[in-house]
């Protein structure tokens, strides 16, 4: 269920931490901030393991003292939390204690963190509380205030590579890779050398702003979002290779000039590429967590920029 590797990554790293909240007399609410798939879940469980007392259980995800709370929706909704709450407050049943890991606390929505609130507030002495977040804005301060923050490192350049062995036969998309997990372990396997070279494909089209090919830019996008993993990883995905092309024409990247040697970015200037940017970070920020259509606004930034619409040239 976990990945005992990343959690003694951060086992190094958070060893007084660990030893502080494995005492017999501790419990208490903690956030662990940190970027996305760097562990923070697996060092949680770690920690379940040593106040369980119980590794093999936990583990396998069935110690009736442990709860972990994960959805593959975009939200974690009201319900959710109230599923939760007849849990938490009954007795422990093995141990001494129980423990509620929640490993993406930024997908609740307001409703539900106001609900997760009236548990926080005056929760039962047995119970360790352990929020998981990438991004400790979308918590409410009212949640964050009751919680003990830590915060985690990213992991070693070691760890990373080895997550994406065999998987790769062009070192430099492999390198690609690399750079766009930045310190994160690729558990989905959401990086291929098919995916980049696709995603390499597509950017060629809009930086180079070849207008005579916005159908296969659109065609593209219709490819990116069949994939079954997030769509706001997608854009995040775009932007980091942006990120990444910009500093391949002013720096140079090491491993990846040659893979970047097709982009000519003759038309599409810095400044108008960090607008880009800016403008596909806020369209992720804006549509997270609602019913509105994150692809078709990608696809109405992209065609902007390809066209040269104003809010993309310098005035």
């Amino acid at each position: 269920m976990f990945n005992r590797e990343l959690a003694e990554f951060h086992l190094h790293k958070q060893q007084n931490f660990f030893n502080y909240l494995t005492k017999e007399d501790v419990s208490g609410s903690f956030l662990f901030v940190g970027q996305k798939c760097i562990g923070k879940k697996d060092f949680a469980c770690l920690i379940s393991e040593s106040i369980l007392k119980d590794s093999g259980k936990i583990s396998k995800n069935i110690h009736p003292d442990f709860y972990l709370l994960e959805s593959d929706a975009e939200q974690l909704v009201v319900d959710d939390i109230a599923k939760v709450e007849s849990w938490v407050f009954n007795q422990p049943f093995e141990a001494e204690r129980k423990i509620l890991v929640i490993p993406s606390a930024d997908k609740m929505n307001p409703i539900a963190q106001n609900k997760l609130l009236k548990i926080l507030e005056e929760p039962p002495d047995y119970l360790f509380f352990f929020l998981l977040t990438s991004n400790r804005a979308l918590l409410l301060p009212t949640v964050e205030s009751r919680c003990i923050e830590t915060n985690f490192e990213i992991l070693s350049d070691d760890i990373v590579a080895k997550s994406l062995e065999g998987r790769f036969k062009d070192e430099g998309i492999r390198n690609i890779a690399l750079f766009l997990l930045n310190g994160s372990h690729d558990y989905e396997h959401f990086y291929s050398e098919e995916g980049i070279k696709d995603m390499l494909g597509f950017l060629t089209i809009v930086v180079d702003k070849k207008a005579l090919l916005i159908d296969q830019a659109i065609d593209y996008i219709d490819k990116f979002f069949k994939i079954k993993k997030s769509q706001h990883r997608v854009v995040n995905t775009i932007v980091r290779l942006l990120d990444l092309l910009l500093i391949n024409k002013h720096k140079g990247t090491d491993g990846c000039c040659d893979t970047l040697s097709s982009f000519k970015m003759v038309k599409a200037s810095s400044y108008s590429i960090i607008h880009l940017v800016s403008s596909l970070e806020n369209l992720n920020i804006e549509l997270r967590g609602t019913p509105l259509n994150l692809r078709i606004g990608l696809e109405e930034i992209v065609l902007d920029f390809i066209l040269d619409k104003n809010k993309f040239t310098i005035g």
